[in-house]
């Protein structure tokens, strides 16, 4: 749980970075400063306690957690999702619930939806499963037992109920799959931005 936390706080200081800070009083400081000020980042951390919580069989405490983060940004995080380290919350405002797995160095922009597929006659708890640098944009809607590829794009709005393989981008509703030529890699700000 510990070096999860400590991705956490790496990539939300460099998103939510206060230079101000950093100049005037150094770097802890800085890391501080963006612990207190980035609700997105205070959801993370509350979630590694609620998972530590659960796993470890401690009642209650998991609960007031999911609470907790859906006041702090809005963020509903159900007890079977795993999320890898360094996973970026664009400003809150997301649900995921079910039996989802986010894996390391994700990015999730606001009103985002990941979870069950409840529309058919075999609902299962089993959600989707993504790989790593994945960028999951702006009201975008991954739901069932779909696999997400490493390095992959999930455009803004689209509603994604079929795999998406690595280093391709899913747009549209019902979502259809463009492959890139060359690795996408990690989320830049401007992909941030461009939702």
């Amino acid at each position: 749980m510990f070096e999860n936390v400590r991705e956490d706080i790496r990539i939300g200081v460099a998103w939510h970075s206060v230079p101000g800070v950093r100049r005037l009083l150094g770097e802890r400081a800085e890391t501080l400063a963006a612990v207190l000020l980035s609700n997105e980042l205070q959801v993370l951390l509350v979630y590694r306690f609620q998972a530590w919580a659960r796993a470890h069989g401690v009642p209650i405490i998991p609960f007031c957690c999911r609470r907790l983060t859906m006041v702090l940004a809005g963020v509903s995080i159900g007890d079977h999702v795993q999320i890898g380290p360094g996973l970026l919350l664009n400003h809150g405002h997301v649900i995921i619930d079910g039996e989802v797995t986010i894996g390391p160095d994700c990015s999730i922009s606001p009103f985002v939806t990941l979870g069950l597929n409840t529309g058919g006659p075999d609902v299962s708890l089993v959600g989707p499963k993504f790989g790593r640098f994945v960028f999951i944009g702006t009201g975008a809607k991954v739901l069932g037992p779909v696999t997400v590829g490493d390095n992959a794009r999930i455009g803004a709005n689209a509603v994604v109920m079929i795999d998406v393989p690595e280093n391709s981008t899913a747009v549209g509703v019902p979502a259809r799959i463009v492959s890139h030529e060359r690795p996408l890699g990690r989320a830049s700000r401007s992909d941030a931005g461009s939702n």
